[in-house]
């Protein structure tokens, strides 16, 4: 048997339930920019205006702000 103060095993208990936590909340920043990348995947923006509007799985559409044609492109990062 190895001996084992108190102390010792409060002070492991605790860091364990610190790196779960830190654990848990890397999985939940992951799945945030997942599904991030998701929902901007359909968007579109206009080259003319500067809008942002949803593709309709066309490979070129129609700005509904200004009607000028664009391609099917990934907005940049604000």
């Amino acid at each position: 048997m190895i001996p084992v103060s108190l102390s010792t095993l409060v002070m492991l208990g605790m860091a364990l339930g610190i790196a779960l936590l830190g654990v848990l909340w890397l999985i939940a920043v992951w799945r945030e920019r997942r599904d991030e990348k998701r929902t901007r995947a359909d968007l579109v923006s206009c080259r003319i205006c500067g809008g942002i509007y949803e593709n309709t799985d066309k490979k070129i559409s129609a700005c509904p702000s200004c009607g000028s044609l664009n391609e099917s492109s990934r907005p940049r990062p604000i």
